[in-house]
């Protein structure tokens, strides 16, 4: 049996782990890297219709973005992944093909190869026993976002867990993650929080709705950049907890994601009918650039995309917003390098329209995040005590620091590889 990383390995982002086991070859993940001036996909595969089957642990771009460039290739096997997972894919992959053609980045496959995935796809369901050619597998809540899986797979008499994308505890969307598995022989496990720990969830949250009061009663407007996939859904639940004397108004991919989330009955979603109340009867949608341009002027809370202020309506509000002390940019997520967003933190500015502008009103970023912080991602190791543990899906420090601390704390035999190492069990 062999283990072979293509993405995902000392990094975050393009994650794709090739099983090879008694002549079959399986893929954990098929995910895409964001850089400047497009993106990286996934190393050294060879044979791409030589693969037996793909199995896809949840829906963000960096598990799911290098689906359709697999199926130009002509990849041929089933791809396993629950409902959600697949409905929530296929509305990010196609945001994400437009988004490349308007900035003329020219993605590696075409309109044509995102029809041809429906025709592979096999929904699975939660803590059910599956079997694939030569493999036993199934699929775990995995914490994260909602359709988002753990995969367990057995093969050769041996136990592997891979973890893809996890959290422990419950959030305001999500069920926390709570496998109850015993003698693991593999854990390939995600590392993105491995070198510091997150802040307590419910002070950060009590944090942002202060903030919010406080924007309104000296007559600003908040605007919050989210994540369409997670964040949005879970910045509408907190929302629901306080009384705001000003209008709610979401925007963006935002609405198409929480209307698929509300229209697929997952057993692991949080406060769904919070969100049904938020999203279907309290929050004002906006529904045309002329509806934007009318409300934006007056005193709300706005909720929308992107995340990281790189695109989207976010940008058409910071215009309107950036002069005036009184409003503020609510960060609610993780900030890449190079974007809009950790400039704004770093330096106090964005690029509107190619131009360099300061914003003179508040700016804010909570430590929310669906992944499992380092106290959560220490805890996973203990209770499963796999024989052998494999650190991937995190930047260098955070790998090194949970591999250094299992290897101290722990009888595990501990990897950390490279894209494009091959580990033989």
């Amino acid at each position: 049996m062999k283990l072979i990383f293509h993405g995902a390995a000392k990094e975050v982002g393009r994650s794709c782990i090739e099983l090879q086991t008694q002549g079959d070859r399986y893929l954990l993940d098929a995910g895409i890297k964001f850089k400047e001036g497009g993106f990286a996909y996934p190393e050294k595969i060879i044979n791409l219709p030589d693969i037996d089957g793909l199995l896809i642990s949840h829906a963000h771009l960096d598990h799911t973005g290098a689906l359709p460039l697999f199926e130009h290739y002509n990849i041929i096997c089933p791809i396993y992944c629950t409902k959600l997972t697949y409905v929530l894919t296929k509305v990010l992959l196609k945001d994400s093909y437009k988004i490349a053609r308007i900035k003329n980045l020219h993605p590696a496959y075409n309109k044509l190869d995102l029809e041809k995935l429906e025709k592979s796809v096999r929904f699975v369901k939660y803590d059910r026993d599956y079997k694939h050619r030569k493999i036993n597998f199934s699929f775990l809540n995995a914490g994260h976002v909602p359709g988002s899986s753990m995969i367990l797979i057995e093969a050769e008499g041996k136990k592997i867990l891979y973890t893809g994308d996890f959290k422990l505890r419950t959030s305001e969307l999500m069920k926390g993650a709570s496998p109850s598995l015993h003698e693991i022989d593999i854990m390939i496990m995600e590392s993105t929080y491995g070198a510091r720990e997150l802040p307590e969830r419910d002070a950060v949250k009590k944090q942002f709705l202060d903030k919010i009061e406080e924007v309104i009663a000296r007559g600003g407007s908040a605007l919050i950049p989210v994540f369409s996939l997670g964040r949005s859904q879970d910045v509408l639940i907190m929302l629901s907890e306080r009384k705001f004397n000003v209008p709610i108004y979401i925007d963006g991919m935002c609405k198409k994601v929480a209307s698929r989330i509300l229209s697929v009955n997952d057993p692991y979603i949080n406060n769904a009918n919070v969100l049904d109340e938020m999203f279907n009867h309290r929050v004002i949608h906006i529904g045309s650039d002329r509806h934007r341009q009318r409300v934006m002027g007056s005193q709300g809370i706005f909720v929308t995309s992107s995340g990281m202020l790189q695109g989207g309506p976010v940008l058409s509000y910071l215009a309107e917003m950036w002069h005036d002390p009184r409003n503020a940019v609510l960060l609610t997520g993780y900030q890449c390098k190079r974007t809009n967003g950790q400039t704004l933190i770093e330096e106090g500015y964005v690029y509107l329209d190619g131009w360099r502008t300061y914003v003179k009103g508040e700016v804010v970023k909570y430590d929310f995040s669906g992944h499992a912080g380092q106290s959560e991602l220490r805890e996973l190791i203990r209770k499963i005590h796999p024989k052998k543990l494999i650190v991937q899906h995190g930047d260098e420090e955070a790998v090194a620091e949970l591999a250094k601390w299992a290897g101290m704390n722990t009888h595990s035999k501990v990897y950390v590889p490279s894209v494009g190492d091959e580990i033989e069990i």
